[in-house]
């Protein structure tokens, strides 16, 4: 088959195009970028997607995380439209365009998928993240790299703490009342792992919803799938809990244990971790999965079950990953076997300090996570999944 792969400077990119030329198809990259700013720039978009596509001769796009505007061209010419969204959250998902039949929609949260179906979107599917087994097993380490990136405990992740946030900007705006309520929200949902209380609690007070509005309007296309409430909850509160969740853990791990951190955020008020600033995602990340002892998982709450894709790239490259309780790994990963989950502050302490102190356990963990990795979470195999099932519809 020709695949028209549309490269919006995805992770993962490199991986995905093997897989499909390892499974036989012939795929074609395209680099157009997509620009909302002014009607021209979508008719452009549109003429050099239809030079592409009358180039190679392809009935079929692919691309990582869903863009509306692909769905719409490959529903005007007739084409098959596969997406497979690692993000969250993405608006884009419920766009009108969703329902429509070109779509093949694969999400790597089983509760989007779920949520996404009851909107009506018939052709979402739930699809786990996967890795390039061959490729994470090729990184060597120097003796630098384990001077640089040895560490008991890591974490590479976004603070969210980036100036003007969402959540910030509108928070200067709010009455007081409104501003205690949310600091209530949040403080709620930071002492919760694995689980999302703002979704239900947004969906529930139009009211707040409409206070949010007023101080800081954000504009729907028409006919969206979802409304406000998911769009409050998830691009403001969920990245602002996130944000109070990590440097809370930050802050009390590093108290107790050696602990890197990787990010482009502001680290100066945590003397006691170590920052590390920001890591190549296809080289030197994959070195501080391996070298460090206990690689950390805080999940945006905006993910309500999925496994993310740093989560896969630690167990996939024989990391030991400790990570917050998602329901997506019931049936994937067993806990104590294939990885260690925590569902409270005093819970991360404890399985630090024990899988720090029983080596030959923690050692044993990572590499069945490796091994298990490499046998169902190849993304060669889950694209195949992913061909059989545009096939079957």
């Amino acid at each position: 088959m020709n695949i028209l792969y549309i490269d919006y400077n995805m992770y993962g990119k490199d991986d995905i195009i093997e897989a499909f030329t390892i499974l036989g198809h012939n795929i074609f990259e395209s680099d157009i970028p997509v620009k909302y700013e002014k009607s021209e720039d979508k008719v452009s978009f549109l003429n050099e997607l239809e030079q592409d596509i009358s180039e190679c001769g392809c009935q079929t796009i692919f691309t990582s995380n869903y863009h509306p505007e692909v769905s719409e061209f490959s529903d005007k010419y007739g084409l098959k439209y596969i997406s497979w969204t690692y993000d969250s959250p993405l608006i884009a998902l419920y766009h009108p365009s969703a329902l429509n039949s070109c779509n093949y929609m694969f999400v790597f949260d089983s509760a989007e998928c779920d949520n996404l179906r009851r909107h009506g979107v018939q052709n979402a599917y739930y699809m786990p993240l996967g890795i390039n087994p061959d490729r994470l097993d090729a990184i060597n380490v120097s003796e630098q790299d384990i001077e640089i990136y040895s560490a008991d405990v890591s974490l590479v992740a976004s603070l969210y703490n980036e100036e003007h946030n969402l959540y910030d900007r509108m928070y200067e705006r709010l009455d007081g009342y409104t501003r205690g309520y949310l600091e209530g929200i949040l403080n709620a949902q930071r002492n919760l792992y694995g689980s999302n209380v703002i979704d239900s609690l947004l969906e529930n007070d139009l009211e707040l919803v409409a206070k949010l509005y007023k101080a800081m309007p954000y504009i729907l296309v028409d006919g969206c799938l979802e409304g406000l409430p998911y769009v409050y909850a998830n691009y403001f509160l969920c990245r602002k809990a996130a944000n109070m969740q990590r440097i809370y853990l930050i802050k009390e791990i590093s108290k107790r244990f050696d602990m890197k951190v990787y990010t482009p955020g502001d680290l100066s008020d945590i003397k006691t971790a170590k920052a590390m600033g920001t890591v190549d995602y296809k080289t030197d990340m994959n070195k501080v999965f391996k070298l460090s002892k206990i690689n950390l998982n805080i999940t945006l709450p905006s993910i309500h079950t999925g496994i993310p894709l740093r989560a896969m790239d630690i167990m996939g490259v024989g990391g030991f990953l400790l990570s917050n309780w998602q329901a997506d790994f019931n049936g994937l990963f067993e806990n104590g076997v294939d990885y260690a989950c925590y569902t409270s502050l005093d819970e991360v302490l404890y399985q630090i300090e024990y899988y720090l102190e029983h080596e030959d356990e923690r050692m044993t963990i990572a590499e069945n996570a490796r091994q298990k990795m490499r046998e169902g979470f190849d993304v060669v195999r889950l694209i195949q999944q992913i061909m059989e099932i545009v096939a079957s519809e």
